[in-house]
């Protein structure tokens, strides 16, 4: 009797599970089928994209000649200009460096700057959180 019980129980699982094999199989293939039609159609849509696509090689020759302007223009200009273009080196450094100095000279209102600027950062982050709150 116990045997018999047995027997029954695991044909019952048997069965279940070759339902259950069964079906994965069926939806694997079905899921196959689907992909490969979703790929397919995929495919007939880049292709039409394709046809519709601007080559570069069309409008890329008529940017060439504008490029090779430009640079003639800037070699023009730098020849009749060279000392404003090497002096504005010269310059830019003089002005950084004097800020520098002016900085070590007044590390006091350096500081105050920099309280001042704290405070109107801190002021701006505490309005934008009102607003997000907001």
């Amino acid at each position: 009797r116990q045997a018999k019980k047995t027997t029954l129980l695991s044909t019952a699982f048997d069965n279940q599970k070759k339902a259950t094999y069964d079906s994965a199989r069926k939806q694997a293939k079905e899921t196959s089928r689907e992909g490969l039609g979703y790929l397919e159609d995929l495919k007939v849509m880049l292709l039409e994209l394709k046809k519709d696509e601007t080559p570069f090689k069309r409008y890329s020759h008529e940017v060439d000649p504008l490029w090779k302007n430009r640079e003639t223009s800037l070699a023009s200009l730098y020849e009749l200009y060279p000392s404003v273009v090497d002096d504005l080196f010269v310059r830019r450094a003089q002005v950084i460096d004097d800020a520098s100095g002016m900085i070590r000279i007044n590390p006091s209102k350096r500081e105050k700057a920099l309280r001042s600027f704290l405070e109107n950062a801190r002021r701006e982050v505490d309005r934008s959180r009102q607003k997000e709150i907001v």
